[in-house]
This record gives structure tokens, sequence and C-alpha cells, in this order.
């Protein structure tokens, strides 16, 4: 049956199917090379179920991904174990927050977050695909504290594709720096010398003042550029060296920007109190490694793996350094944290601590 038929019967999106190839999760029984329909059995309605059983039970999709077709019985065990383990602490932490909440101890909000809908319908200009370069930022010293980052560069790219914080459709620069999420207005303009983009960029305390930040921009080319040739990219190719003291599970514990870390000493004592995404890492014998997160857990060897003094992400192209350190007795493993600000925005890596689990 086609796309379409087969949507129905699951009582979903025909968009939500097409997520799910794309990422692997439930592939179609057949693709027609020459039309590209995507046509499926009935008997894959059972898998489509499941996948929803387990995303009600708050497992991610490339979690899905790995229980339904990964062959390695003791990690999915295991993987499991740990989804029971983090709801547990969820309850522990809501039953806090429960208490606090009213109890009458109340806290106050010191940042503000913007929260616009960005999911807006995707309308073609031609006119804004390619890389552009931030030539004026009114009322700022530094240009890359607005947009761009370091590089003082953004690119907007075909269809609208998104990368690190932005996206497009016309008339709008999209923003989500995964706190802050607001839609800027753009207009262009034809100068002698080229073409010129004015955006109105919201500031993280528009949703207070009102008031935006005009950000001129200058077209550089019209190159369709992809997300991959953007991105920065480290040299993987190390080959794998033992370090037995790095074997085992690792908890988060810290984040340190760049500059703390290259400032002094890292203290444990002067542990800051953050909500962290990047939960733990497991380095297992052989180079295999597994990283879970809020909302995804990352394995396989053909995601990432480990060498002495490297965790290697393949999936983004990342060689993030790590060391170990005793400190009072305890070990810590301190790894680099290469986001899109590394990666896009070519700003220096920060690093996340762990603690031996």
């Amino acid at each position: 049956m086609k796309i379409g038929e087969f949507a129905k019967i699951c009582n979903t999106k025909i968009s939500v199917l097409r997520h799910y190839d794309k990422l692997g999760v439930l592939r179609p029984a057949y693709t027609d090379r020459f039309t590209e329909y995507r046509y499926y059995d009935s008997s894959q309605k059972a898998v489509f179920e499941r996948i929803q059983e387990l995303k009600s039970a708050g497992f991610s999709l490339l979690e899905i991904k790995f229980l339904l077709y990964s062959a390695d019985a003791e990690q999915r065990t295991a993987l499991f174990s740990q989804k029971r383990s983090q709801l547990e602490q969820m309850l522990h932490n809501l039953d806090g927050i429960g208490r606090k909440t009213f109890g009458g101890e109340f806290m106050e909000q010191k940042i503000r977050t913007l929260a616009e809908d960005i999911n807006l319908p995707f309308e073609n200009d031609e006119a804004v695909v390619g890389k552009w370069e931030i030539v004026c930022v009114s009322g700022e010293a530094e240009a890359d504290t607005a947009l761009g980052g370091k590089k003082r560069e953004l690119y907007f790219l075909p269809g609208g594709e998104r990368y690190w914080c932005y996206g497009w459709t016309k008339g709008r620069l999209l923003y989500d720096d995964g706190r802050n999420t607001f839609a800027n207005d753009y207009r262009l303009e034809e100068r002698a010398d080229g073409r010129y983009m004015i955006v109105q960029f919201k500031s993280f305390d528009y949703e207070e003042t009102g008031e935006v930040t005009p950000v001129v921009l200058r077209k550089l080319d019209d190159r369709r550029y992809t997300r991959t040739e953007i991105a920065r990219k480290d040299d993987l190719n190390k080959p794998f060296e033992n370090d037995p003291r790095v074997l085992g599970r690792w908890a988060a514990y810290d984040f340190l920007l760049a500059e703390e870390y290259k400032s002094a000493a890292y203290d444990p004592a002067q542990k800051k109190q953050l909500a962290l995404c990047f939960r733990e890492v497991r380095f297992f014998e052989g180079g295999g490694c597994t990283s879970v997160y809020d909302d995804e857990t990352i394995t396989g060897d053909d995601m990432q793996t480990w060498t002495k003094g490297y965790l290697l992400r393949k999936w983004n192209s990342c060689a993030c350094a790590y060391e170990i350190r005793t400190i009072g007795g305890r070990d810590y493993l301190i790894l680099e944290w290469k986001s899109g600000d590394y990666r896009f925005g070519g700003r220096d890596t920060d690093y996340y601590v762990f603690v031996r689990a």
C-alpha cells in the first residue's frame, strides 16, 4: 500500500512516516526508484505501534532504532535499565520541585526566554541563498555577540535547511539556540557594491523591552552550500590506543566554558548548579563508546569510537580530546564539548566534567 493509505491505518501523518524513513526507524517495504513512491506492508503496522509505545515510555527515535534493530542484546538491556534510572531520577526531581513550589520556596526567575513558533511553512527566496558576512550591528561593539559567531558569517542554505542556530523562510531569519526561539524579519537592498540584508534581530531582552537590533549583512556569493560542507571537521583518522583508566561509565558533573578551563585549575568544590544535557558517557574495551543525552543515545562504531585521549564522534566529525584528573582522591574526566558554536561559529570548545559512576 502507498504511504498515504498506510498513514491512515496507523492514524498518523505522512510527514511522520517520512521522518521515520529518513532516520531509519521504519523503512518502507519498497521504494519505487523512478517515482520515489513509498510502499508499506500491512504487517508493518505492528512495528509502528511498537515505536509509539517506546516513544510514550520516553525513548528517543535514535534509541528506538537501536532497540528495534541492534543485535547486541546486552546493550539493549542496558539501555532499558538506563531509561528506568532516568525516569526514577525525574520522579525524584519532580517531588523536590513540588515540595519547593507548594511549600513556599519560590525562586526568582532571573533569565527570561523567548519562545516564538518558528515552525513556519517554507517559502523560497533564491535571492538570499548563499554566504553572507556581517558588516554592521547597531548598538553592539562586537558583531559576533549578536549573529554569526566568531566568523561573522551566516549561510542561507537551499530549501531553508537549518544549521547551528539558524534557518529561514522568505522574509524571516529563524533562530533557535536551544533556549530561545524567534523569527527575525529581514529585507533586501541592492546597492552599487552588492546585495545587502537588514535583519531586525530580536535580542534576548526583546520580550521585556520590545526593542530589536538592526544587523546589516552583505552577500559574498550565491553558492548552494550544504550543512555538511560548511561544518568544521576534525581529523578522525587516529589509530586505536588502549587507555584502561578511561574504561567504564562516567556521569556528567559540571560544565566549563573555554575561558574557565584555560584560566585556572579546575576545582570540583566550585561546581555550578546547571541542568546538563549530556548525561553520561561509557567507554568499552576495544574502542566502543555510548553517549547519553537528554533526548537521545548515541552508540555504535559507525557513530562514535574512542582512542587514548580522544572521543571520536563520527556522526559530526569531531575529535573531542579528554583528560583525567585526580582531585581529592576522585577521578574527573574533562571532555571537550564541540557544539555548533565550535563547528559553525568558529568559537573555542567548551568542556564537560564527568565523575566515575
